[in-house]
């Protein structure tokens, strides 16, 4: 067996901690891009993923500055490389985005909306044959819908539930949550639309741009993440938002 020495130990830990504290000498500044969600991406700055992005990089001295934009836009300009990172995007390799080990979240179930009466027998997927269905531009609900739909693109889920309302279009995808969230905002009775789940959720990343730049800011994620976990420190974040504080993970 190879003995270590405390010193040796101490100088293996400086030596994997070194890169990402060089990687942030660098960098000054990280600009983070998403869709407004309740309570995990705020307009004002807050909410469990903007903070959690923040407990990552500003005790490395880069400032996280965030901003809100529609989903499409937020993805595009990242893409772009008008912007280093985009918040609650799928893992895809055909995306063109560079991603980081850990996940920040796993999405709640996105669940298709219509109006009770419409279907009396649920099928599933089958049920929206030929039907128009509507999400917001962006989300990309199409890669698992199993059946061919008339698909309608969607500025908000404001514009979504009126179209739905008024029988514009048949079946709007989103989160139940915000679709009842929503339809309270707008005093439209929720109990006038049935809700069934189309699929679980999927794991959630800080996408990155395809730049030399954000291998630096990957390196720094991925070595700060699970100091974070394991200190308790992220999931204090989540809770606080009113989230169970086990949706990230770096496994």
């Amino acid at each position: 067996m190879v003995k270590i020495s405390k010193w040796g130990l101490i100088l293996g830990v400086l030596l994997m901690l070194a890169p990402p504290l060089l990687a942030a000498e660098s960098i000054k500044e990280i600009r983070v891009v998403s869709a407004e969600w309740k309570d995990y991406t705020n307009r004002d700055g807050t909410g469990a993923y903007w903070e959690a992005v923040k407990a990552i990089y500003e005790p490395m001295g880069i400032k996280v500055k965030t901003t809100v934009l529609p989903w499409k836009r937020a993805t595009s300009i990242v893409l772009d490389k008008q912007s280093d990172a985009v918040v609650g995007e799928y893992f895809s390799k055909d995306m063109g985005y560079l991603y980081p080990t850990c996940r920040i979240s796993i999405e709640a179930p996105v669940v298709a909306c219509f109006k009770k009466g419409l279907v009396p027998n649920w099928k599933g997927h089958a049920s929206m044959v030929g039907r128009t269905v509507g999400w917001i531009r962006g989300y990309e609900f199409q890669r698992w819908l199993k059946t061919k739909v008339n698909p309608y693109a969607l500025d908000d889920l404001e514009q979504g539930l009126w179209m739905l309302a008024l029988g514009r279009i048949d079946f709007l995808l989103d989160y139940e949550a915000d679709i009842r969230r929503e339809a309270k905002n707008l005093q439209l009775d929720p109990n006038a639309f049935q809700m069934e789940t189309m699929v679980q959720g999927n794991r959630l990343y800080v996408a990155f741009a395809p730049t030399t730049r954000s291998k630096k800011l990957i390196q720094i994620f991925d070595a700060r993440m699970p100091q974070l976990i394991a200190s308790g420190e992220l999931k204090k974040i989540y809770t606080k938002w009113g989230l169970r504080g086990d949706e990230f993970g770096c496994d």
